[in-house]
């Protein structure tokens, strides 16, 4: 990938590919999550070493999340009282996640993982429930704050991929929300547990800013088109992605393994 024109120290290729695939991964994660799928190989590829690529793709995320969030509260989506209710558990969620993989190792998850994302699209692919609008919920607020969100936010800071789908299919299913609405509320939940995760890389030194700011330029642009085309199409989009996204992660961690 070499052109022989270096700008910032990296070739000028390997910036432009690392801007590029942010971009992809952005729109996919503003549209269904999954993005690290796409952006942690993409680092990967450029050279990165595993830890360097985490680090990066947290910075991504979370300015991701941020613009996406940003979007969504222009739209009028986000109802302040909910997320003072549920942004707190995601935070202590993934905070103690990052913390934890710092000691112990996390190669289970690898295990693991493709059976949920596997679960997790059957669920998107044959629930009726699954649609633009609201419905009775089936857990209270307090409930999912104190139980799921939480665990999620852990999995955020302790391993990551699709994590935004995960809160994506907990607010459908137990909160009750449309499509739209669970969508907007999982990409502020991501920010909550990716933000404090990307603190506590940043204090432990562990940062790649070069790598961070570039993959987040792309990001940026990825998650408003793809916020974007969510807030236009709602479920008839982002149900068949999810599905899509769930297997792909779930086919990647297989074949890895």
């Amino acid at each position: 990938m070499m052109t022989g024109i270096e700008l910032l120290g990296l070739d000028l290729s390997i910036i432009l590919f690392l801007i590029i695939g942010a971009g992809i991964a952005g729109f996919i994660d503003a549209i269904c999550g999954g993005g690290g799928l796409i952006s942690i190989p993409v680092l990967l590829t450029a050279g990165f070493t595993p830890a360097q690529a985490i680090a990066a793709n947290k910075l991504q995320g979370a300015v991701g999340a941020l613009a996406s969030t940003h979007y969504y509260a222009g739209k009028g989506i986000l109802d302040p009282k909910l997320l003072l209710r549920l942004l707190p558990p995601a935070i202590i969620g993934g905070g103690l996640g990052t913390l934890v993989i710092q000691f112990v190792g996390n190669r289970f998850m690898s295990y693991a993982l493709p059976v949920m994302l596997i679960l997790m699209a059957l669920y998107f692919a044959f629930s009726k429930e699954i649609r633009d609008e609201p419905r009775a919920a089936k857990w209270g607020v307090g409930l999912c704050a104190f139980t799921v969100v939480p665990a999620i936010g852990f999995y955020d800071g302790f391993f990551g991929p699709g994590a935004g789908t995960f809160y994506l299919a907990a607010l459908t299913l137990l909160l009750g929300m449309g499509m739209t609405a669970g969508m907007a509320y999982s990409r502020v939940l991501n920010l909550a547990s990716n933000l404090v995760s990307l603190l506590i890389f940043i204090y432990l030194g562990k940062m790649v800013w070069l790598a961070g700011i570039l993959m987040t330029i792309g990001e940026v642009i990825g998650v408003y088109l793809g916020s974007r085309l969510v807030y236009q199409n709602g479920a008839k989009l982002v149900k068949p992605l999810v599905v899509i996204a769930c297997v792909a992660m779930a086919i990647k961690y297989i074949l890895v393994d």
